[in-house]
């Protein structure tokens, strides 16, 4: 079979095309129906299978132009459309003589079928269906209607096209305006005060050089593109290779630098890099903003020592009364010489003045080391010399109605830092301390060696996990409330009469802390006391204590913990710590609050963790209350004031299980496991998930985990 298909697109005579062959069919191609009528003189076909919409003849007219020629009004005509798809189509192609009318698409079998039908069957076309005249007037017909919606299909296609062209106008003027802003971006980059300098990754070379850089070092962007920096800016190439090891594996870098300008002048600088990558992730170069802080810094050295001179005033009557002390025996054993130089006890006398005489030079020299320390200068530095030597000027400078003690572990971990302004944040802590104790009291100077973990630096801000020596300061005064806590680290604010103290001491502690990598935690309780705790990074290089065997995480065995404290933080990082260790939880803001739940969960829960100091009702009064309610029910206390007052009340209730603010993970387990495991049998509940809702607990034996 050899059939003709006439269609404009030539996508779709091609398709076509491809499925007739494939079944064995003879394809001829047509664009319109010029082109078919031209083809059919040319050759015989069996069918021809045409479009309807076409340019020059169309469909319609194809059809007609067939039925009216001698030679071709039998040829079996199928009509194939995807336009002319209307009832008034269809029956205008019959009139037309068409055998089959076709929507597209059409399957194989049934383009095949209409072939078959039309090829094999006789079609007639009645006389009074083709009244030529009626015909051509539903043609004209369908003509116009086509064309009218030709008409509104271009006009709404103009409306769209005018709506892109709208659309692409905005999109031009937003790039234009883009552009500008990118310009006006890179011009307040270029002229910024702080250096932005970028360079490769891999070979350093400079390739972006702002004008702040320009006016920082000296070089001019000339001058600096290219070069690698290690050689144009650094005074000392190690702390470009140190910064760099940094960068390299975390992408950025934060830090005070040396450097140096093009006539040599050495600057300090707050450093800020970061690594910028290619669309694969790999390393392209280095963003770095410097900012000169050199003055800054001078400002910083010279406040640090006027508030270390105003710490030593404050000090100042205790290191007179020593001092006269120390001249007292020297006076007297001088004026007993005078009378008896070569008398029996000269040589006591002479040994009792030397001793006077040095103990006077080591008050003398503590002094000056406070007043005129060299700040910048890390060491490697125990904490228990810091201990000592504050101990001792304690001792000898504050009223002896205050008991001056120092603890400290047998292998302290060490710190690098700098010796002058570590003393001076124990300084200005104990003087505060002291300040507090107007009554006298106890004040403890300890160091302690603490891991901190995720959990534990949760619940401090500014914390990160890592090993710390930490340095604590505590006293039995009269603590703060805590609406002053949360301003004490700010300069200037002081709760001291005026002249006083200047409010500075706390805010430069917290400076020098923060300069060491480390942070500062603060409990106080009203007629109780305040413990500061500052953490430093430790550096156990040096260290040689045995290294015990780290003991396997407790789990729990699905118990009821009632957590009560006022902090959101410190509940939530709790709660989330024993429930991953298989521990269920509820929790109470404050006292009345837990009074509500326990009433309900008593029977299901195993043990009340609770805080001691928080608003409505203390951790005393809870514990009193939950155990007229439960008195076998198991408490543990957790504070952050190491107080030994509020130890015994917790003793003499019968609380033995106390945590002391803030505490790592294994210490959480540690106590809560020790309190559950004196517990008998039957009161240690093993919580079914969901059975707290429901006021179900199940009694079971402990279980191994």
């Amino acid at each position: 079979m050899k059939v003709l298909i006439l269609d404009d697109i030539a996508t779709n005579r091609k398709l076509l095309r491809a499925q007739l062959e494939a079944e064995g069919v003879t394809v001829l191609e047509a664009s319109d129906g010029v082109e078919g009528l031209a083809e059919l003189k040319r050759q015989k076909v069996d069918a021809a299978i045409s479009d309807l919409l076409m340019p020059n003849m169309d469909g319609y007219r194809f059809c007609y132009e067939v039925r009216k020629s001698k030679e071709h009004r039998d040829l079996p005509i199928i009509i194939y459309t995807s336009t002319y798809t209307s009832p008034s189509d269809e029956k205008l192609s019959l009139k037309l003589g068409a055998n089959k009318y076709l929507r597209k698409p059409a399957s194989v079998v049934q383009i095949l079928d209409a072939l078959h039908n039309a090829t094999t069957k006789k079609h007639v076309i009645p006389k009074a269906e083709f009244d030529e005249r009626d015909v051509l007037k539903h043609y004209s017909e369908r003509l116009i209607s086509k064309l009218e919606e030709k008409n509104v299909e271009l006009t709404q296609r103009n409306r769209e096209l005018d709506q892109l062209n709208n659309k692409l106008a905005a999109e031009i003027l937003e790039r234009k305006s883009a552009e500008e802003r990118l310009l006006e971006q890179a011009d307040i980059i270029n002229h910024a005060r702080d250096a932005i300098i970028i360079r490769n990754f891999e070979d350093d070379q400079i390739t972006f050089w702002n004008k702040g850089a320009e006016n920082l070092y000296g070089w001019s962007a000339n001058e600096a593109l290219g070069e690698p920096i290690g050689k144009l800016i650094y005074a000392d190439p190690k702390e470009h290779e140190e910064a760099s090891r940094t960068l390299s594996p975390t992408g950025e870098f934060r830090g005070e630098l040396r450097q140096v300008t093009k006539d040599g002048r050495e600057v300090l600088v707050n450093g800020r890099s970061t690594i910028v990558r290619n669309p694969d992730g790999t390393p392209r170069s280095v963003l770095s903003i410097n900012t000169d802080v050199t003055e800054q810094k001078k400002l910083e050295m010279q406040l640090l020592r006027a508030q270390r001179l105003e710490s030593i005033g404050t000090l100042a009557g205790g290191v007179a009364h020593d001092l006269n002390n120390v001249l007292g025996p020297i006076l007297m054993g001088a004026e007993s010489l005078r009378s008896n130089a070569t008398g029996e006890h000269a040589a006591a006398m002479i040994s009792l003045i030397e001793q006077s005489a040095r103990r006077g030079s080591s008050i003398v020299k503590q002094v000056l080391t406070f007043a005129r320390g060299v700040e910048g200068e890390r060491v490697l530095i125990n904490p228990r010399h810091l201990i000592d030597e504050m101990v001792e000027i304690a001792r000898k400078t504050f009223p002896k109605s205050i008991e001056v003690a120092g603890q400290y572990p047998e292998y302290p971990w060490s710190i690098s830092g700098d010796p002058t302004q570590l003393h001076q944040v124990l300084l200005n802590l104990s003087t505060n301390a002291r300040d507090a104790m107007a009554n006298g009291g106890s004040l403890v100077l300890a160091a302690e060696n603490l891991e901190v973990d995720d959990n534990y630096a949760a619940m401090m801000p500014g914390a990160k996990a890592g090993s710390y020596a930490t340095l604590r300061v505590s006293d039995t005064g009269a603590g703060m409330p805590r609406a002053l806590l949360e301003k004490i680290f700010e300069p200037f604010f002081t709760t001291k009469d005026p002249g006083k103290g200047t409010g500075l001491g706390l805010s430069t502690s917290l400076g020098i802390v923060k300069s060491h990598a480390g942070f500062i935690s603060v409990y106080s309780e009203q007629g109780r006391g305040t413990t500061f705790k500052v953490f430093l990074p430790a550096v156990q290089a040096d260290v040689a204590p045995p290294q015990k065997e780290i003991p396997p995480v407790i789990k729990g065995n699905g118990e009821l913990v009632l957590l009560v404290d006022d902090e959101t933080n410190i509940r939530r990082v709790t709660k989330m710590t024993l429930e991953k260790h298989n521990y269920h939880v509820l929790e109470a803001n404050d006292g009345p609050e837990a009074l509500a739940i326990f009433a309900q969960e008593m029977d299901s829960i195993s043990v009340v963790l609770t805080d001691m100091r928080m608003p409505y009702i203390d951790g005393i009064a809870l514990i009193r209350a939950l155990k007229k309610m439960k008195p076998d029910m198991t408490f543990i206390g957790s504070t952050g004031q190491e107080d030994e007052p509020r130890l015994a009340e917790l003793q003499e209730l019968g609380v033995m299980n106390f945590l002391s603010k803030p505490y790592d993970t294994r210490k959480l387990l540690t106590v809560l496991e020790s309190a559950l495991s004196k517990q008998p049998a039957p009161l240690r509940k093993k919580v079914i998930p969901g059975a707290q809702d429901q006021n179900v607990a199940h009694s079971c034996a402990p279980v191994a985990t």
